[in-house]
């Protein structure tokens, strides 16, 4: 328990607050509109599981560490959306709890159904142009799809039009995890641009 306390007395003020104890329904919006009081909400992230569903809580990035502290002494233990929610500082900025890479030709798409056809692949990648290749991750001792992809397009803007997109389909009514990766087969970003 002391290494706990002295943990979080280690955490240093940023930009990045950690927001707990939320409700599962609570949405990146709702947060948005309680916590844009403090300051300039820049984005604001709700960790889910591979089903989608919210873990309970999140990040929220202002624009400046003054406008993160208000937030902090404003919100932390305050009831909010019937909890009562842990605001605190965060030991990263949202970016790195987010996972967010840097822009490349390939997506990886996780939180594919697994019963997923060459047909609702077809409909998933319906009106995004330049896809070279979509690989389903196949597991090689039962010959069945692993939940993720990776499609690589012909350049690094067709891939970002692509991310947008692909964040709003919903394949069997399940939300996609849609980022950036730098596993394929067209070779480096640099390489090829």
């Amino acid at each position: 328990m002391e290494l706990f306390r002295k943990l979080k007395r280690m955490t240093e003020p940023k930009e990045t607050v950690f927001v707990g104890n939320l409700f599962f329904d609570v949405t990146a919006e709702d947060v948005q509109r309680r916590m844009e009081k403090f300051g300039v909400v820049q984005q604001v992230y709700i960790v889910r599981d591979n089903r989608g569903i919210s873990k309970g809580f999140g990040y929220v990035q202002f624009d400046t560490v003054e406008a993160a502290a208000r937030a902090v002494q404003g919100m932390h233990l305050k009831v909010f959306e019937g909890r009562r929610a842990t605001v605190e500082f965060a030991q990263n900025n949202v970016n790195v709890h987010m996972g967010i890479r840097s822009p490349s030709r390939t997506l990886y798409l996780g939180n594919v159904p697994f019963d997923v056809t060459d047909k609702d692949l077809g409909e998933l990648f319906e009106g995004i142009a330049n896809v070279v290749d979509v690989r389903i991750a196949i597991d090689r001792r039962t010959g069945l799809a692993k939940g993720f992809a990776h499609a690589d397009f012909l350049d690094v803007e067709s891939a970002k039009i692509g991310l947008e997109l692909l964040r709003q389909r919903r394949p069997h009514g399940r939300r996609l995890r849609v980022d950036f990766s730098h596993s394929s087969r067209l070779g480096s970003p640099a390489e090829k641009k």
